[in-house]
């Protein structure tokens, strides 16, 4: 069943707050690094990976639009993870933590 239908069935119940969390850059994740070989970004995680996270994260918003029309009473949040998980990658000297010489072009 799919997010949508989820999410009325328990509208339908009296649901009204609803956080929906999108992907994070699985392209920087440890184990596509390890397992896949394709071009990196200027951060050290697969491009292309990364590119459909972020296309996913695209329909997900397009859905999560059309949901606040289809449920006028519900509050619908759409976390943004992508974003916050990669400018912790893309700067982590800025946070404290330089990045590990492995994970870098």
């Amino acid at each position: 069943m799919e997010l949508g239908q989820r999410m009325k069935t328990v509208y339908k119940l009296g649901g009204r707050n609803f956080w929906i969390f999108n992907t994070g850059p699985i392209g920087c994740l440890s184990y596509m690094l390890i397992n896949f070989f394709t071009e990196k970004d200027s951060a050290g995680c697969l491009k292309a990976h990364n590119e459909i996270a972020q296309q996913f994260n695209n329909l997900l918003k397009q859905a999560v639009y059309q949901l606040r029309k289809d449920l006028p009473l519900a509050s619908i949040t759409l976390i943004d993870v992508y974003s916050v998980k990669y400018d912790l990658i893309s700067n982590a000297a800025k946070y404290g933590e330089p990045p590990h010489p492995k994970l870098v072009n």
